[in-house]
């Protein structure tokens, strides 16, 4: 009973009511009932047998034929099974209907106990023909029920003499019976922890193949999002540098700023993709650490001047002047707070602070503080802020939006460097983000600045192909080469008229795409590599 409600599984329901009354019935037979619940006789005294025959038939037959599952292997010995159950329950109703039946119910309730047994025997048959399987202990525990039946019967008939044995069978019979239908279930348990370990593993290997589709999308779409959008941002740039026209030159900043904004969107699902797959790494390259802070200020002063906001910069002077790290990776740390200082503050301000301070041999701790004048967050959301897909509230998201990936990925990033970060919060108030991260420091040997000439793009005479099969990116690379002096250009939709074309002609340089129709930029690199443009182009040099 306690399976029942744990699990939910009716054969443990049935199994349990019918050793109940089983168990009743021997009682009854015993004259236990009579002694110890009726003894001023009665009604219930004189029926109590054959009422719980009846209901022990009932639940033997349910329980056998839930358990056997019949239902899937002989929809006819199903179909019986409850022509039984119809008729125990005829004979059940006639004792509190007609006062006579009870002397008609002994031998009507034996010959249905026999014919369930029948229907039983008949469906371990079936089951065993289709199956080639079946439950030992199941098949023993009728087999014990079958045998006490008919020592009972053939010691009524006088066949068998009268022993403790035979007096006894029908009990013993079913004792074993009990023992054994027990040991049956046991194997059941057994069985449906086995299915269930078996379900959880397959839901583990379809949990870990739809994040690996995930991932592909993430990736694919990332990639199909950043093809048009960095043509979207060549074309604006070039059409600002072509145009005089003050109106052009708005318009073409506002594209490129909107384009910036969507990409760095793009981005942030591209990382939260390699984040999930532990294949976000840092690139380490020398890089002087002012001018690049000094131009996301530049960036981000601007913005918030479109928005009406102050913004205090103060990028301290004792910045070493080179140090070794992951330049693309500091920039994003940086945008995406400013970002978010900028977009969660309405009115007031926003401070950006950078120090360095000097640690033991050539590290310096780059101090990153920026301050707004903002919503703020609440304590109790506080804790929650830094995870993947938050913002301080579902009214935020909507107000404001956003994918609430930013702090993820900067915290994560934080963690990549064995930096920190640190946020502190007022509610309508403003709220302080402070980075701190260690960078080795580069020795740069002083040098002469040399004059800045004016520089002419003379390839002379080279020959360029471009496999790339997206019309605005190859209209943006015409735009940009045609600038190049004593340059041929040749322009192929895909990897295998670039291989075609390379066939019929000499190229110095291929800018070959990725991701095309037909044949891709890997496939075409490979069938190059073997030689199916001609030996001697097997060792071209290509960028991808």
């Amino acid at each position: 009973m306690f399976f029942f409600f744990a699990m939910k599984e009716r054969s443990f329901l049935y199994y349990s009511l019918y050793v109940v009354f089983i168990g009743m019935l021997q009682f009854s037979l015993d004259g236990y009932f009579y002694q110890l619940f009726t003894p001023n006789s009665g009604w219930l005294c004189l029926n109590a047998v054959i009422l719980s025959a009846c209901i022990a038939n009932f639940f033997l037959g349910r329980y056998a034929q839930v358990f056997l599952q019949i239902k899937k292997y002989s929809t006819f010995i199903n179909k019986a099974f409850y022509i039984i159950f119809i008729l125990d329950f005829i004979l059940l109703l006639s004792l509190f209907i007609h006062p006579k039946a009870l002397q008609f119910s002994y031998p009507l309730a034996n010959a249905l106990g026999l014919i369930l047994l029948i229907l039983i025997i008949s469906s371990v048959v079936v089951i065993y023909s289709k199956t080639k399987k079946i439950d030992k202990y199941f098949v023993i525990g009728v087999a014990f029920l079958i045998a006490g039946l008919v020592v009972f019967i053939l010691k009524n008939f006088g066949v068998l003499p009268v022993t403790f044995m035979t007096e006894n069978g029908s009990k013993l019979g079913t004792g074993m019976e009990v023992i054994f239908l027990s040991l049956s279930m046991a194997n059941f348990i057994r069985q449906l922890r086995d299915e269930r370990e078996e379900l959880q593993i397959v839901a583990l290997q379809k949990s870990e193949e739809m994040n690996e589709m995930k991932s592909y999308f993430l990736s694919n779409i990332s990639h199909e999002l950043r093809t048009p959008l960095n043509a979207i941002l060549n074309l604006s740039k070039e059409i600002s540098k072509e145009s005089r026209d003050e109106s052009i030159q708005k318009n073409s900043l506002l594209i490129k700023d909107s384009s910036y904004s969507l990409l760095s969107s793009v981005n942030d699902i591209l990382d939260f993709s390699k984040i999930e797959k532990g294949e976000l790494k840092l690139d380490y390259e020398e890089f002087s650490p002012k001018p690049l802070l000094e131009h996301i200020a530049k960036n981000m002063a601007y913005r918030a001047k479109n928005q009406g906001l102050g913004f205090n910069v103060d990028i301290s002077s004792d910045l070493p002047e080179m140090i070794l790290g992951d330049k693309m990776r500091l920039t994003q740390m940086i945008n995406n707070v400013l970002s978010n200082a900028l977009k969660f503050t309405t009115h007031g301000f926003v401070t950006f602070k950078v120090e360095g301070k000097q640690k033991k041999g050539n590290l310096v701790e780059l101090v990153i503080a920026i301050a707004d004048t903002g919503v703020g967050i609440p304590k109790e959301k506080m804790n929650s802020i830094f995870e993947s897909f938050t913002q301080e509230s579902i009214n935020n998201k909507r107000k404001f939006g956003g994918l609430g990936l930013g702090l993820y990925i900067v915290k994560t990033l934080a963690n990549l460097h064995n930096g920190k970060v640190d946020l502190q919060s007022i509610l309508d108030q403003g709220t302080v983000c402070k980075i701190s991260l260690e960078y080795q420091t580069v020795v740069v040997a002083k040098k002469e600045l040399p004059v800045v000439e004016t520089v002419e793009y003379d390839l002379k005479g080279k020959n360029i192909l471009v496999v790339e099969d997206n019309a605005m990116n190859q209209m943006v690379i015409k735009m940009i080469t045609k600038k190049w002096l004593n340059t041929h250009v040749v322009f192929a939709n895909n990897g295998q008229e670039g291989i075609t074309a390379l066939q019929e002609n000499h190229f110095d340089l291929i800018l070959m795409d990725l991701q095309m129709p037909v044949m891709d930029g890997y496939e075409a690199t490979i069938a190059i590599r073997n030689g199916e443009a001609g030996d001697q182009k097997r060792t071209f040099q290509l960028s991808h």
